[in-house]
């Protein structure tokens, strides 16, 4: 048997905390993860990730000079993880990576380049792998390869790690030796060409849990409500997990909509768009909306995973947001239970950073999914 390690993370574009998280939950043969560093120029997001992950972020761009700091502070990364935002960009006949709006996917690598980690993950949206048909991706293979690292590139599914959420983002994992496998893959799964090795674009056939199993014992509250206390006692193991020993809840707060907006969500039903033709019919002209985007003014099904919790989670013309059963959008806990943070993880700011906070964050079990995973490879 392997021997027992723990491995030191650096996480870049920490946000609120979901990655690291997540991956201080992940384990193998005894071997596990510690954060010992954080880079985030967003305060709100630093101060919660300090009050939860339990050290405070250098709250401030990701730099190399702030890499070496903390390289000489701890005197070892052995992993390095973050999701540096992207804009896609390339100027044309240009190396994509030497694009100025590229800049911070370039500095992660560099970052990589510096701390010489024995693993690294990048996390991106989907389309990361076709932005400039492609350069930006088959570049950073390059930059990493040409730095010693093995690749794995997939698009993972968060209900196969047990997010009520379907949620899928893009992960790229460097070793430097030994063999990473992405976790809960099955043989009908999308293989891609390439470094892009696998693309999950449904649950699978592993157990989901649905949005009324991650939130049906939250109190009922009405659009610009709120409440601390449970309506009933766990009912499953995810409302368990979830609730810990707590006895009380934070953050059940719904967004405040116009009475006209509560009257066009009544006559949804789940599954439905105030947009959709049949609805139109039934719905008064004078609160039927006009325009939106495809998955604007959706109401949810409670018996399915939730669909991707953005950053808009609150607001319904923006995102598919409403509640199953109430004529409201979701409360942010709601949003957290559906990233699969738990109860007592505490998001400081206002309203509207929580909401970002949440929406922008990389779900912990599939972090700690991811983590179990790369763990049988560095061991």
């Amino acid at each position: 048997m392997a021997d027992k390690k723990t491995f030191n993370t650096l996480d870049l574009f920490s946000g609120c905390g979901g990655m690291s998280l997540g991956l201080s939950w992940s384990s193998y043969k005894g071997s596990r993860m510690r954060s010992i560093g954080a880079v985030d120029i967003w305060d709100d997001a630093c101060r919660t990730f300090e009050a939860n992950v339990g050290h405070a972020p250098i709250c401030g761009p990701v730099d190399e000079a702030v890499v070496t700091r903390i390289l000489k502070e701890v005197g070892k990364i052995d992993v390095v993880v973050g999701g540096p935002p992207c804009q896609g960009f390339s100027t044309s006949g240009k190396r994509a990576l030497g694009d100025r709006r590229n800049r911070l996917v370039r500095q992660f690598l560099s970052s990589v380049e510096i701390a010489g980690p024995k693993a690294f993950v990048m996390e991106n949206v989907t389309g990361f792998t076709s932005f400039q048909n492609g350069r930006i991706f088959e570049e950073v293979v390059e930059f990493a390869e040409n730095l010693g690292y093995k690749i794995s590139a997939g698009v993972l599914m968060a209900t196969r790690a047990g997010v009520p959420q379907r949620r899928r983002r893009f992960f790229m994992v460097g070793v430097r030796s030994g063999g990473f496998v992405f976790p809960n893959s099955v043989a009908g799964d999308v293989v891609g060409t390439g470094k892009l090795l696998i693309d999950q674009r449904s649950d699978g056939g592993f157990p989901i849990v649905t949005f009324d199993d991650a939130t049906s014992d939250l109190s009922h509250i009405s659009a610009g409500q709120q409440s601390d206390k449970y309506r009933c006692p766990p009912r499953n193991e995810f409302q368990k997990w979830a609730r810990g020993k707590g006895t009380s809840v934070s953050d059940h707060i719904a967004s405040r909509h116009s009475p006209e907006f509560v009257e066009m969500m009544s006559f949804l039903e789940p599954g439905e768009s105030a947009l959709d033709p049949i609805v139109a019919k039934r719905m008064p002209a004078r609160i039927r909306p006009t325009s939106g985007f495809p998955n604007s003014y959706s109401r949810i099904r409670g018996n399915l995973p939730a669909p991707t919790i953005t950053r808009n989670f609150t607001t319904p013309s923006s995102a598919n947001c409403i509640h199953p059963k109430s004529d409201r959008a979701l409360s942010l806990r709601e949003g957290a239970r559906c990233q699969s943070f738990p109860d007592w993880y505490e998001f400081l700011g206002n309203m509207g950073s929580k909401r970002l906070q949440i929406g922008n964050a990389v779900p912990p079990l599939l972090a700690k999914s991811l983590g179990d995973a790369l763990l049988r490879a560095l061991t």
